[in-house]
């Protein structure tokens, strides 16, 4: 319930593992059986609600417009904004796809595995969600496994 990325924390004090689960749990009661949000109405309920966050705190979504250019300042290295056919924005931070970056970013090489999980048992719950965490010490990785669902 702490979602510690390895096993480290058994040998560190317990406040913070503490504090992580608490926070699990008064999630679950805060949303309901769950303490995963969930959008009601499909996933572009995500970005529509950080639009409309991001629009009360002056952000500006410029949606299906092309850039033509980048702008870095060439002397700090820093982004200044971007040009499309609508004009120029200026904004001291960008929000982007690193395609738009391909000089800036560098791959990590992670992979994303997709497992088929058959158990000889149901997963016991009384909640609509459930999740099942396989010790990385135990399956011979470097990371846990988290199974949310």
């Amino acid at each position: 319930m702490a979602l510690w990325s390895n096993d480290d924390y058994l040998t560190q004090p317990a406040r913070e593992t503490y504090d992580k689960i608490m926070l699990y749990i008064t999630s679950m009661a805060r949303y309901g059986k769950s303490p995963y949000i969930y959008p009601l109405y499909g996933l572009g309920e995500l970005p529509q609600g950080f639009a409309r966050l991001s629009a009360i705190y002056g952000g500006t979504f410029m949606l299906d417009t092309p850039v033509d250019e980048v702008l870095i300042n060439k002397e700090t290295n820093k982004f200044e904004g971007v040009k499309t056919k609508e004009g120029t924005a200026k904004a001291p931070i960008v929000i982007a796809d690193p395609t738009y970056f391909p000089e800036k970013v560098k791959s990590t090489g992670q992979k994303v595995i997709r497992a088929i999980c058959i158990l000889d048992h149901p997963v016991k719950t009384d909640n609509d969600s459930a999740q099942i965490i396989l010790p990385q010490n135990q399956i011979d990785r470097k990371n846990d496994i988290y199974i949310a669902n």
